[in-house]
């Protein structure tokens, strides 16, 4: 063997003890300039902010503004300084005060806030606003006045920053699109109001006289275009006022914003050219007859520049600002995923319908040269190499045939054909007789086999199309039912939104929904989904939100998902699912006994219970005892289930249930089905039969039966259910039983009276007593001789206490 020699080479590239190992290079992060942005406008709102005096003695706005900040790392440091920058030149004592309780309060207590404690923030904003208040009334040698100006602020301090905590905390969240609610609308509008305020108390006359007036008409006509007349004119009073509380303009000025604001909302639906138009003309018109003297050239040059800009500002960033307002509703989302579906839905049904056609015309196909086929292979068999076919078959052709024929027909009709009935000519005739008769029979037998396959074959095809087209018609029915079955509740979306950011909460998707039943009824199950930002696996989403649905939705609601909330990673979210809680509840259980101690046995059971709030109560008796009947049943209840946690019609269940059986079965074989619905939210039953024994309710003194006459499943192509409804009461119980405890007791009619005369006798409310007590009193009941599989299925039926 040869030998192979590896040598291996070092360049220079490459270190002696092997390949050099480099650490990863970090990508390097983008420099944060929207974070820098953000904060300088922060910043400079804080300034203008900080300069802002109301009638002439009160100075709130600096520490109610600064307070909204706490707990925001070195954003409070920037917007601290920048309120210390703007406070300081006015009112240097106060200021300084209000500014180091600031501080202090920020390295001990406010760090540590959360943004969602707004509450907080405001009470900490106003202790600081009071100390430095009596810090100064201190140093004016403690006049009354000056503390009462001091609690005034306070007052102020703690309404306003818990207001506007709501603007700049959204101004600070990294949603891209948000939905506002009136008062966040409110708490911008404050923000920007205040900002204009702090303009206005600057001496710089192109500042005071231009700039205020210009951004002031952009704000209303902004606002007017958002919210229309409603909007414009609520922005314009608001606007006028704090303005005018600050000594910014004039009463009369106040009022022409707010007639500006107004008629700009009402011609809105005309253009930005006509908005802007009304909010220059209104102040106008209204001032040249209130007050001539305020009319001066540069205020009012100022709101033509801003109508100006407003009418000239970039289309596609008008509408980029207005969609923080206009989000697409989940009513319109759900419309467009519901219309697509349905298409995609439709057209599946339609492609199950059209292959399910073809089997069905497969298995109708008939070939009408089959008895000609069998006859020329009877004279190909028994005539070979005859001297005698010759005439048999070409010279006396019908005489022949139709013997043949008739031999046929006497297999047919009666089994066998035998010699003797041959006719006599032709015995005498033929010198193959008995060949010729022993084929008749094997030709015949064969094609007996093979229409019995043919039929077998047919059938299954018959059973695949009706599978296929039952397909198509779940399909079909999906389409339909999808506006139905789901509609989503805006106003309680919205209500549970406003009652969520109340309690200082910031869900991003508030989601709720109710299924509707097919039947008229008060109501629906509802179901509600929140998405909020993480609170570090801490539970006090949870713990908190679940009380404030109930409250808000004004139903009873339980948590279906636990464990949901985020524990680690800041970008991760807490997703809530709730939904509404029956106000009925079902208690279910079974009692067995098998026809023969150590054998399986052939009946099956089972209790469900969905998140739709129904219950279903099912009980299948396989045909005959044993392995075979056990598991004939078993597969009979395993499909319902699983047609039921997927929401099909019980009736196409069935359906689907009995094609099942016919399908697998190589011999006959059949299971019953004894199904009972339950509409847990107000107590609405369905009960659905196949070839099932009586069902007995239990209501205090009485015994109601409920019977039916139908086959089971797996015998015929097509079935009928028997179905039968009521509304259950608070204490029934339901007592579905097999034929083995009806056949014991003496038959259906029996059992009724039987039930009646023992459970009234011994009352019990206890499921599994009930259950128990009827099979042990069956099997005592039993008579000798045959013996079948015995199975109670009870369930106690009850209304959940508030």
């Amino acid at each position: 063997m040869e030998k192979t020699e590896i040598t291996l080479e070092y360049t220079e590239q490459t270190p002696a003890l092997g390949k050099m190992i480099l650490p990863k290079k970090e990508p390097k992060k983008p420099f944060p300039w929207k974070a820098l942005a953000k904060g300088g406008c922060f910043c400079l709102v804080g300034l203008l902010w900080g300069r802002v005096e109301l009638l002439g003695l009160l100075r709130p706005m600096g520490l109610a503004y600064l307070s909204a900040f706490f707990g925001e790392g070195g954003l409070f440091w920037a917007v601290w300084l920048s309120v210390g920058l703007g406070s300081f030149p006015n009112a240097p004592l106060k200021a300084g005060a209000g500014l180091a309780a600031a501080f202090a309060i920020q390295l001990t207590m406010g760090r540590f806030l959360l943004r969602e404690e707004m509450g907080k923030k405001a009470l900490l904003g106003t202790f600081a606003s009071a100390l430095s208040g009596i810090f100064f009334a201190i140093s004016r040698q403690g006049l009354g006045f000056y503390f009462a100006i001091a609690a005034v602020e306070g007052a102020l301090t703690l309404g306003i920053s818990y207001l506007l905590q709501r603007g700049i905390s959204l101004l600070l969240e990294r949603e891209k699109y948000f939905t506002l609610t009136r008062e966040e609308t409110l708490s911008l509008l404050l923000l920007l109001g205040g900002a204009l305020a702090g303009l206005a108390s600057l001496e710089h006359p192109f500042l005071r006289d231009t700039l205020l007036p210009a951004a002031s008409a952009f704000l209303l006509l902004f606002a007017a275009r958002q919210e229309g007349i409603g909007g414009g004119a609520a922005a314009g009073v608001f606007l006028g006022f704090l303005l005018f509380l600050c000594n910014g303009v004039e009463l009369p000025l106040f009022v022409a914003l707010a007639l500006g604001g107004m008629l700009a909302g009402c011609v809105s639906g005309l253009g930005r050219l006509a908005s802007a138009l009304a909010m220059v003309l209104a102040p106008c018109i209204f001032l040249f007859y209130i007050d001539m003297t305020l009319l001066e050239p540069i205020w009012m040059g100022g709101l033509v520049i801003g109508a100006a800009l407003f009418s000239l500002f970039p289309k596609g960033l008008l509408e980029k600002l207005s969609g923080i307002r206009k989000t697409e509703s989940p009513q319109d989302r759900y419309t467009k995923m519901k219309e697509l579906t349905e298409e995609k839905l439709l057209d599946v049904s339609a492609a199950f319908e059209a292959l399910a056609k073809t089997f069905v015309k497969e298995g109708e196909r008939k070939d009408k040269g089959e008895i000609g086929r069998l006859v020329d292979t009877i004279a190909g068999r028994a005539c070979q190499d005859c001297g005698l076919a010759h005439y048999c078959w070409e010279e006396d052709l019908y005489k022949t045939y139709s013997m043949t024929f008739s031999a046929l027909s006497h297999c047919d009709s009666r089994g066998r054909f035998t010699e003797a009935e041959l006719p006599e000519t032709f015995r005498e005739t033929c010198p193959r007789v008995d060949g010729f008769v022993e084929t008749v029979n094997e030709v015949y037998e064969m094609y007996r086999r093979d229409c019995l396959w043919l039929s077998r074959l047919t059938e299954c095809r018959e059973l695949v199309g009706q599978q296929l087209q039952a397909v198509g018609q779940i399909m079909q029915t999906l389409s339909g039912q999808m506006e139905l079955n789901c509609v989503f509740l805006e106003g309680a979306e919205k209500a549970l939104t406003d009652a969520l950011k109340k309690q200082g909460f910031r869900p991003k998707k508030v989601v709720v929904t109710e299924e509707k039943n097919g039947r008229e009824r008060t109501g629906g199950s509802r179901q509600v989904r929140i998405v909020l930002p993480a609170c570090g696996g801490k539970g006090i989403c949870r713990d908190k939100i679940l009380p404030l649905v109930k409250k808000t939705l004004g139903c009873p609601m339980v948590l279906l998902e636990e464990g949901t909330c985020s524990v680690d990673g800041a970008e991760r979210d807490c997703t809530l699912h709730f939904r509404e809680e029956p106000a009925f509840s079902l208690t279910t259980a079974t009692a067995f006994s098998p026809a023969e101690e150590g054998r399986p046995t052939g009946d099956a059971a089972a209790f469900l219970e969905t998140e739709r709030g129904n219950a279903l109560l099912a009980l299948s008796d396989g045909m005959g005892t044993g392995e075979r009947a056990a598991k004939e049943s078993r597969i009979a209840i395993e499909l319902l289930e699983q047609f039921t946690e997927a929401g099909f019609d019980r009736e196409l269940a069935v359906g689907m249930i009995n094609s099942a059986l016919l399908l697998r079965r190589g011999e006959e074989t059949y299971a019953t089905l004894d199904i009972c619905h339950v509409d847990l939210f107000d107590g609405h039953a369905e009960f659905v039969k196949l070839g099932a024994v009586a069902t007995y309710i239990w209501r205090g003194s009485r015994i109601i039966s409920l019977r039916s006459a139908t086959l089971p499943a797996g015998i015929l192509k097509q079935v009928s259910a028997e179905k039968n409804e009521m509304l259950l009461k608070d204490g029934d119980m339901i007592l579905m039983v097999t034929d083995g405890i009806t056949d014991a007791l003496g038959g259906e009619e029996q059992t009724g009276a039987w039930l009646k005369g023992k459970l009234t006798s011994f009352p019990m409310s206890n499921p599994q007593d009930a259950a128990d007590y009827i099979l042990q009193e069956a099997k005592k009941e039993r008579q000798e001789g045959r013996r079948d599989d015995m199975t109670v299925l009870a369930s106690r039926f009850w209304r959940k206490r508030a």
